[in-house]
C-alpha cells in the first residue's frame, strides 16, 4: 500500500497518509493545522526479497565458509536422517496416512 508522507509550511507538521488509487484521495489540508499548504516530502522504503535472493546475495567467501562447516558437522547433514528412516514395505503396519 502507498503509505505518503506530507510537511505542513504553516506549523511544520509531518503526517502520513495511506493512499489506495481510486479509493483514497491525496490530503488537501494538514491533519495538524487544517492549512492548505502542504507538500510531499520523500520517505524510505523497503524491497522484499526472497530467500532466493538472499542466497544468491551470499558472498562466495561466506559461502564456502558456511559449507566447510557443514561438512565438520556430520549430524548437520539431511541425508543422514534420510538413512535412519525405515521404508514403508519394510514395515509390517504402516498405520493410517497422515492428513494434512
Amino acid at each position: 500500500m502507498p503509505l505518503f508522507a506530507y510537511r505542513c509550511d504553516e506549523c511544520d507538521g509531518r503526517f502520513e497518509v495511506l493512499v489506495r488509487p481510486n479509493r483514497t484521495p491525496e490530503p488537501t489540508t494538514c491533519k495538524l493545522c487544517g492549512a492548505e499548504a502542504i507538500h510531499k516530502v520523500p520517505t524510505a522504503f523497503a524491497l522484499a526479497h526472497s530467500e532466493l535472493d538472499a542466497i544468491r546475495a551470499l558472498d562466495p567467501m561466506y559461502k564456502r565458509m558456511v559449507e566447510d562447516q557443514m561438512a565438520k558437522t556430520p549430524e548437520a547433514e539431511p541425508m543422514r536422517h534420510l538413512a535412519k528412516m525405515t521404508p514403508f514395505d519394510v514395515v509390517d503396519d504402516p498405520g493410517d496416512p497422515i492428513d494434512f
